[in-house]
């Protein structure tokens, strides 16, 4: 009897964490790989393979059956994580359009609380699952991926009822679990989704408009206030939408950066608005102050935030 085909899976933004994923799934072999990745990113990919160099997975080069430019010549898929950054949805979006069926699962790997409603937005006849990860995972200059430290788990889960669905979204944790990855299932995605995205309005602002480190927080009294008041301005307005969330997050998020945190941690937005790159501020504060404005919580600390940050951002 023949074994039967591999599933089809495609990573739609292979730089840090699609380079973690790809290297992850093209090394277990349970999928047949192709990336979507252009110019000298794609060429990169062709010439020396998907490279990650890690801490805990050690060194990966994994060989994709496909690096195309345009997903209409990859053809259907069954499964597609999508892990571009969210003001790249759209055009990505527009190029994986072609290798979805009915059956085709999607899952954006990716920061905030939106990509997934997005998606399902966009693409209502396919499976869309949620998630979120945890690491410190770059992309480097050579298109390799490189991550950092003892740490990467990852959370997966649907806001979907349907069992079909269901079960189909189960089926891509499994089978990432099945690359070695710490990938758990969660019956309520959307809590975990918020937690991370909590943490992220708080530290990555902070960061950024200070241009600081964890240390630098540390060490001063007004920047560790104010991350403590963007903690409990996401919590609220999390609350105010019905997330479940732990009463002891905040108190636990904020001694995870002071006292536990490694000093020299930083973030993404810092990262962008220093290198004059477009950011992820409105995935993050914009999203809240927009929430924060339909459930009537007050947010004044994130709203100031929100003025430095796109002052900075457009070079003011």
């Amino acid at each position: 009897m023949e074994n039967p085909a591999k599933p089809a899976a495609c990573v739609a933004g292979v730089g840090a964490i699609g380079g973690l994923l790809a290297a992850l799934l093209g090394k277990s072999g349970a999928v047949t790989l192709s990336v979507i990745a252009r110019g000298a990113r794609g060429e990169a990919f062709r010439e020396n393979g998907i490279v990650l160099k890690s801490d805990i997975f050690g060194s990966i080069t994994a060989r994709p059956a496909a690096v195309a430019e345009n997903g209409a010549v990859l053809g259907r898929q069954d499964y597609i994580l999508v892990c571009v950054k969210n003001y790249s949805l759209d055009a990505i979006a527009r190029q994986i359009t072609p290798c979805i069926g009915k059956d085709t699962v999607l899952l954006p790997v990716m920061n905030g609380i939106e990509p997934g409603d997005r998606l399902r937005r966009l693409f209502p006849d396919a499976i869309v699952g949620d998630s979120v990860i945890y690491t410190i995972t770059s992309a480097e200059p050579d298109f390799s991926a490189r991550q950092e430290g003892s740490h990467t788990h990852m959370f997966v889960g649907t806001k979907a009822s349907d069992e079909h669905q269901r079960e189909a979204i189960k089926k891509l944790a499994g089978i990432l679990r099945d690359t070695g990855l710490d990938c758990r299932w969660t019956d309520d995605i959307e809590s975990a989704v918020w937690q991370k995205y909590i943490l992220n309005c708080a530290f990555n602002s902070v960061t950024a408009r200070y241009q600081t480190d964890t240390g630098g927080i540390r060490a001063d009294a007004v920047k560790a206030a104010e991350l403590k008041a963007l903690l409990e301005e996401a919590f609220a307005v999390g609350t105010a939408l019905g997330v479940s969330l732990p009463a002891g997050l905040i108190a636990k998020q904020y001694r995870g950066i002071i006292e536990k945190q490694t000093s020299t941690a930083t973030s993404s937005l810092k990262r962008d608005i220093a290198a004059h790159h477009p950011t992820e501020l409105d995935a993050f504060l914009g999203a809240l102050l927009q929430k924060a404005k339909e459930t009537g919580v007050a947010t004044p600390v994130s709203a100031r935030y929100y003025e430095a940050l796109k002052a900075l951002a457009a070079g003011e």
